[in-house]
């Protein structure tokens, strides 16, 4: 006779099925019969203190691994709390599966406590919503929820179960190898497509890649830089391609955002071809799309994306590593020959660039409060391959535009959603997957105190997170961007107290320091490395230098 289980029960089977090893979230009346049945599981429950980090750590877990990060939350104000995390997931790209619950199917639509229409709520913000009403269909929903998340362009896709289909419905488990129903997209551009991009190129002077998130998704990290060699082509990335490429690279002149920098700008704008790879060119990367860039040829893996914000002179469609390789080897069987005069052109003004961005006050490393240039110069120097770097949203990820990061550099910020909280709970779930990978969550005052809790969960969780708070007393960005607009400083719902927050970081079981001069960062991380636990160091930031209009 079959084994029976409980829709709770199949949940969790499927789960094991497709390798999930843990679940982030806050568990209610609704989410038991799940919860319940991860006791006798390999899979581990790790509950957050609220939904939103729950959220982001399944987020920090998706970009890292690649296989979705997996949340939960009971229906209601557990679900809403989820949205803001799954909506960063969403605009991000990352691979994510978030369980939510509904009363029982009877008393849907009469008001029973908590109600609320997740499908409505949740699905602008997730790639798919997909509601279990009966057992029936509970099994293919979660193996379809895989699927989804990781295939194409990722993204969060929202299981909504039923709780009497959970608690009182039951049905046998058949295994079925996710190898059958998860396909990776190896798609090989067309023929034409490549010959149409080697001829463009051939006839082009001044050649710039730009690279975004696609290149991590695809791992085309080594297929970029072979094809950048071949072309002598300069490298600028996006915000959410940072540190796709190591910064000791020759041809990586570094990102364009919304907020600098002037190089990264010309390197796109004076090119007579820009090559894009994996990159949507949204507002953020593009500065709402002012920014001039002609002749491109346009690597994605989505063809929705190619041509949708910029004319695209060649489309080619498909994985990036692959169709990067054929460029590649088509431009060789042609014998191709490089003119470096515009990589050098480029540098040349880099060099004089980097000697008015890294001088004077902003620069000084002897100030105090630690001036933010000073500071991410000193950080570059601390950074170690293969580490993993989590930064939040606000001026810690602007001012991050300049940070040098070596070989191996895992970095991630909430790029397009913009959601700040994000680096605490992403930081959770990296170090959850890569316990063995150093992890770094940068972030300010202000998303801290979005998220203080999650710091107790880092704790309790004993995972050797380096926590570097950034602290100007205030929403930094926001204040900066008053004074931009108004010319005043007349400064309303942007200002807090001095706190010394490493004072409540070892009431929740952190070892701790205060950096004062961005020269001591070093001496503080080197501290933070051999402690017996998380750390954080908090470091006190000038706030009155402005990412507003740029700064670079």
């Amino acid at each position: 006779m079959e084994k029976m289980y409980t829709g709770g029960q199949l949940a969790v089977k499927i789960m094991e099925e497709f390798g999930a090893k843990i679940v982030f979230g806050i568990p209610g009346g609704q989410t038991l019969s799940v919860n319940n049945a991860m006791y006798d599981s390999k899979i581990r429950f790790v509950h957050t203190r609220h939904e939103n980090g729950a959220a982001v750590a399944a987020d920090g877990y998706g970009r890292l691994t690649g296989e979705p990060g997996i949340c939960l939350a009971t229906t209601g104000p557990g679900a809403t709390n989820l949205i803001t995390g799954l909506g960063g997931a969403f605009r991000d790209s990352s691979p994510v599966i978030a369980l939510v619950f509904q009363n029982k199917l009877p008393d849907a639509g009469r008001g029973d406590a908590q109600e609320g229409d997740h499908q409505l709520l949740l699905g602008s913000l997730c790639k798919k919503y997909i509601p279990v009403r009966d057992i029936s269909c509970l099994a293919w929903a979660m193996r379809e929820a895989y699927r989804e998340a990781k295939t194409g362009r990722p993204g969060p896709v929202v299981v909504d179960f039923y709780r009497d289909v959970v608690e009182n419905q039951t049905a046998p488990y058949i295994p079925v190898d996710p190898a059958t129903y998860c396909f990776k997209d190896d798609s090989i551009a067309g023929r034409a497509s490549i010959e149409a991009a080697a001829a463009n190129i051939c006839k082009s002077k001044k050649i710039c890649l730009w690279i975004g998130n696609g290149v991590k998704l695809a791992h085309a990290k080594e297929e970029v830089k072979a094809l950048s060699t071949l072309l002598e082509a300069p490298i600028v990335t996006t915000y959410n391609g940072l540190a796709a490429i190591e910064s000791s690279f020759k041809n990586l002149v570094g990102p364009r955002s919304r907020h600098g920098s002037e190089i990264s700008k010309s390197a796109i704008e004076e090119a007579d071809c820009v090559i894009v790879v994996g990159s949507s060119l949204t507002a953020i990367s593009t500065n709402r799309w002012e920014l001039k860039a002609k002749n491109l040829i346009q690597f994605d893996i989505i063809p929705e994306n190619i041509g949708r914000h910029y004319p695209a002179s060649v489309g080619i469609i498909g994985d990036a590593k692959v169709n990067l390789q054929l460029l590649t080897n088509e431009l060789k069987a042609q014998n191709y020959t490089a003119d470096s005069s515009y990589r050098d052109e480029i540098f040349a003004r880099k060099s004089k660039w980097a000697k008015g961005v890294f001088s004077g006050p902003i620069a000084d490393t002897q100030a105090t409060p630690v001036p933010p240039i000073a500071l991410q110069m000193e950080l570059g120097k601390c950074l170690k391959e293969n580490g993993i770097f989590v930064v939040d949203a606000g001026n810690p990820g602007a001012w991050a535009h300049i940070t040098d990061f070596p070989e191996g550099t895992t970095c991630m910020k909430p790029v397009n959603y913009g959601n700040m909280g994000f680096a605490l709970g992403a930081a959770l779930g990296c170090k959850e997957a890569a316990p063995e990978r150093e992890v770094i969550a940068l972030l300010g005052d202000g998303s801290l105190g979005m998220t203080l809790g999650e710091l107790e969960t880092i704790s309790r969780e004993k995972l050797n997170v380096i926590v570097l708070l950034v602290n100007d007393d205030a929403y930094g960005n926001i204040k900066q961007e008053e004074k931009f607009k108004t010319g005043t400083e007349n400064y309303v719902g942007v200002e807090f107290p001095s706190i010394d927050y490493v004072d409540i970081a070892k009431a929740l079981g952190y070892s701790g320091t205060i950096v004062r001069k961005a020269c001591e960062l070093p001496a503080a991380m080197e501290q933070a490395r051999v402690a017996d636990g998380p750390y954080m160091i908090e470091i006190k930031l000038d706030g009155s230098y402005t990412v507003w209009p740029s700064c670079f």
